[in-house]
């Protein structure tokens, strides 16, 4: 994967050829990027070997730890490894479902997207639910331990669900701007 995030930043910045640990290219097209050196990439691994190639490679970093204390761990992780001219932005993958029965929805997502019991999917991703307030303040933890992008999927795959849990969320985006949470 990293080879591949190489080649696209040759190509965004302009590069004539490529040849990487996998890659080799004696020519290379020259399409004229978006936004000068392309968009920027992201990497969502929390491994030691990830936490150092997103703060040496990448330009931002979405993990989904269970706990806002390994964020903050492996966001200090990620920061010695980046160049002082190019800093990672740390951003938060989440689970979360608002409303009653918030532990019954979770058990219901992990085992219809993942196959797997939400006591086993929880140890190594954040899932939130409660109120918007406790969503909000659950979420908070990680904007608190560092996170300064944080990306919400609703637990749900019924559509009606899912387009409810956009509107809660959004709600709650308006309430915590707005301070009532």
């Amino acid at each position: 994967m990293d080879d591949i995030v190489a080649l696209w930043r040759t190509l965004w910045t302009g590069g004539k050829s490529f040849h990487g640990k996998e890659l080799h290219y004696d020519t290379l097209p020259v399409p004229p990027p978006h936004r000068v050196g392309g968009p920027p990439v992201w990497l969502a691994g929390f491994t030691p070997k990830a936490l150092e190639r997103a703060g040496r490679l990448y330009d931002g970093w979405l993990p989904y730890p269970p706990d806002p204390a390994d964020f903050a761990t492996g966001l200090a992780t990620v920061q010695a490894n980046s160049q002082a001219d190019k800093p990672v932005t740390p951003g938060l993958f989440a689970t979360v479902f608002i409303g009653e029965n918030g532990r019954r929805a979770l058990a219901d997502y992990c085992l219809a997207y993942y196959g797997a019991p939400l006591e086993f999917v929880e140890t190594i991703q954040v899932f939130i639910t409660g109120s918007r307030a406790e969503v909000a303040a659950g979420l908070r933890r990680y904007v608190d331990a560092g996170a300064r992008h944080v990306l919400v999927r609703p637990a749900t795959l019924v559509p009606e669900v899912f387009a409810g849990q956009v509107s809660q969320v959004a709600a709650m985006i308006v309430d915590s701007a707005s301070g009532l949470s």
